[in-house]
């Protein structure tokens, strides 16, 4: 979604108020984000939190439960 906006990590890290080495973890799936976390970083794109989660593999997940 960080790409897909047209930022970078640092313009991320600065708009969401999350350190740059933070959200590098994150996207590199070393660290598990809290759900606070997850709204600052949502807060940073300009988005919900629904947006954030809004894509086709969580539909498919949920549906197979």
């Amino acid at each position: 979604m960080r790409k897909n906006s047209g930022l970078t990590i640092e313009q991320l890290a600065y708009q969401s108020g999350i350190s740059k080495g933070g959200l590098s973890e994150i996207e590199k799936n070393k660290k598990e984000p809290r759900a606070y976390t997850i709204l600052k970083i949502c807060s940073g794109l300009g988005i919900t939190m629904k947006d954030f989660f809004d894509f086709k593999e969580i539909d498919e997940f949920t549906n197979s439960l």
